[in-house]
């Protein structure tokens, strides 16, 4: 029996009865695991491909507040509408979501606790790549999207708790959802992404307690209209909030969410 992880890229073959997981090197050795093992490779992407299906009919879902549409899918990965077709009977079949002819894709109860999991695991490697690594978001998003197929649970919950089980990942959202929370992402930036003379309401502080509270006696809390005065190269800002000048640092800034007028 033969179980396969892959990170970016290095591939690993664990294998029952073996003490250690045999390792096949660089990028090339996907090639090398498609060769010698074609059907576990074939098992390994379809994998991968459920995850992604997963992750999308949920994002769709939550921006819809609805079903998702099979074109939407289609559009939010790049394939073609059979294709989609063709999957969402795979995932029917497996009993992950159910088909609403004129509707569109809702999830099972199982479905939809896959999907939060695994939206969860990408927020969290988001946070530790951002957060302790110093990526960019963008950066930070491409690798964890690459990274939440291999990473176990039990590593994840380790980082989750090496980050303070945080609250809310790098966008602002919640880390945490569960099925009765769910809805449309908000429309925020971190603060530190305005631009000069831009004007916004903060919805959102992810920064310790402490911090937060000397922020709130500077009148920086959530639901406060902000002006950004000024961005220095170095990553610091100034706002202008309930009729005060503040500056603050990019750490502080990126912490803190603003919906822009």
């Amino acid at each position: 029996m033969c179980i396969f992880r892959q990170g970016s890229g290095a591939t690993f073959i664990i294998i029952s009865g073996k003490p250690k997981p045999i390792y096949l090197g660089g990028p090339n050795s996907q090639n090398i695991l498609f060769i010698f093992f074609p059907m576990l490779w074939a098992d390994l992407m379809y994998a991968e491909r459920v995850e992604e299906y997963l992750e999308t009919i949920l994002y769709l879902i939550m921006k819809n507040q609805g079903p998702a549409k099979t074109t939407q899918i289609a559009e939010e990965l790049n394939v073609s509408p059979p294709s989609v077709t063709e999957m969402i009977k795979k995932l029917s079949a497996q009993g992950f979501v159910e088909y609403i002819p004129y509707k569109g894709v809702e999830f099972t109860d199982e479905g939809a606790e896959m999907a939060l999991k695994l939206k969860r695991k990408h927020q969290v490697l988001e946070t530790f790549l951002t957060d302790i690594l110093n990526f960019d978001r963008r950066v930070a998003h491409m690798e964890a999207c690459e990274l939440e197929h291999a990473v176990s649970d039990s590593v994840l919950e380790k980082l989750y708790e090496f980050l303070g089980k945080p609250d809310y990942c790098p966008d602002g959202n919640p880390i945490n959802l569960d099925l009765c929370n769910i809805g449309p992402a908000d429309p925020l930036i971190p603060l530190d992404e305005m631009e000069e003379g831009s004007c916004g309401t903060i919805v959102r502080v992810t920064l310790s307690r402490e911090m937060k509270n000397r922020l709130n006696s500077l009148g920086v809390l959530p639901g406060e209209e902000l002006e950004v005065k000024r961005k220095q190269k170095q990553g610091s800002i100034s706002i202008n909030v309930v009729g005060s000048e503040v500056a603050l640092g990019k750490d502080v800034a990126k912490k803190i969410f603003v919906t822009p007028e």
